[in-house]
């Protein structure tokens, strides 16, 4: 059984929980829950930033409110203001040091997720953020939620750069704590399709990045999310305008590297394009690859990108087929 939830220090929340919520009646009642089983003694507020949801989500989120209005409040939306404007709108409300986060489609799975990293932080005054490891998880055939994958760091360290995090998408939203004073929002953050990449980016140009190697979230795939649903032609462009906003706005001394990593993903896009047959999407993305591949990481891999150039455009002498888009 949850333990009841402790009321707030008279001083205010050591921790702000940022719940983003569009959609997610089926869900967010098990992502709150999640929240407010955690044993954490210094205090925390959950701020749910509800979206003008057509479903029962702000319905929800107000039952909890009503019933623990001292831990919970729910931030409505008049109309659908977007993604961006609703975290803003979180932020700018949190009152906590740190600031940690959870959509109303994930969860957390470890109830001690608050204690380890805010004590990660204070024991770490040079890391500037603290990121653990996230289950994925997607309904199978039988409606069953099932393990779908993780995401955690593919080299494991104790800390990470700025330039470490340029390179891989190593923490899932859900995972991350961040102290609350040292991210400053530029022009460009609200332009670009996300605000978890970049927020990681601007946090660690402050400092460390530290890894607690512990599973401490679950990210449910599914087909109201707001990325997992998207064409591998949609991934690309919205990748492609982020990489280059923070290409042309981080210190210049990263630009190869934000490049170099976008042509990483991009040739990731082709891939998954190209094996399940969708070759003309697939060949556009392999030349917007090539683009941003650094001259000596395409000469060291040369024979795999002929061979898979064949595979894209062979198909294509000879009879005419009928290609997937």
């Amino acid at each position: 059984m949850r333990p009841a939830p402790r009321r707030l220090p008279v001083s205010g929340p050591v921790v702000s929980v940022l719940m983003l919520a569009w959609e997610h009646g089926a869900f967010i009642a098990q992502a709150i829950e999640s929240v407010l089983a955690q044993d954490f003694e210094e205090g925390f507020e959950l701020l749910i930033g509800e979206d003008a949801s057509g479903d029962d989500t702000l319905a929800i989120s107000e039952t909890y409110q009503a019933r623990y209005p001292e831990l919970i409040q729910v931030l409505p939306a008049a109309s659908n203001s977007g993604m961006h404007a609703n975290f803003r709108r979180l932020w700018h409300a949190a009152r906590g040091d740190y600031i940690a986060f959870c959509e109303g489609d994930d969860y957390w799975s470890d109830t001690a997720k608050l204690s380890k990293q805010t004590r990660f932080l204070e024991q770490n005054p040079d890391c500037t953020m603290c990121g653990t490891f996230t289950r994925k998880i997607a309904q199978g055939t039988s409606g069953e939620w099932e393990f779908a994958g993780e995401v955690r760091p593919r080299v494991l360290q104790a800390k990470y750069s700025f330039s470490d995090l340029i390179g891989g998408y190593h923490f899932h939203f859900s995972s991350v704590m961040i102290r609350s004073a040292v991210v400053e929002f530029p022009d460009w953050f609200e332009t670009v399709y996300c605000v978890d990449r970049p927020l990681y980016l601007l946090a660690a140009a402050k400092g460390s990045a530290g890894l607690l190697p512990e599973f401490t979230s679950v990210y449910r795939l599914h087909s109201g999310g707001s990325w997992s649903p998207n064409s591998m032609a949609s991934k690309a462009r919205h990748s492609t305008d982020l990489f280059l906003k923070m290409r042309d706005n981080f210190p210049p001394r990263y630009r190869t590297r934000f490049e170099a990593s976008l042509g990483a993903i991009l040739w990731s896009y082709m891939a998954e394009d190209l094996a399940a047959g969708r070759r003309s999407s697939a060949r556009q993305i392999f030349w917007q690859s090539l683009r941003f591949t650094p001259l000596r990481q395409v000469a060291a891999n040369l024979p795999n990108r002929v061979k898979v150039a064949l595979r894209l455009y062979m198909p294509l002498i000879g009879s005419p087929r009928q290609e997937s888009e």
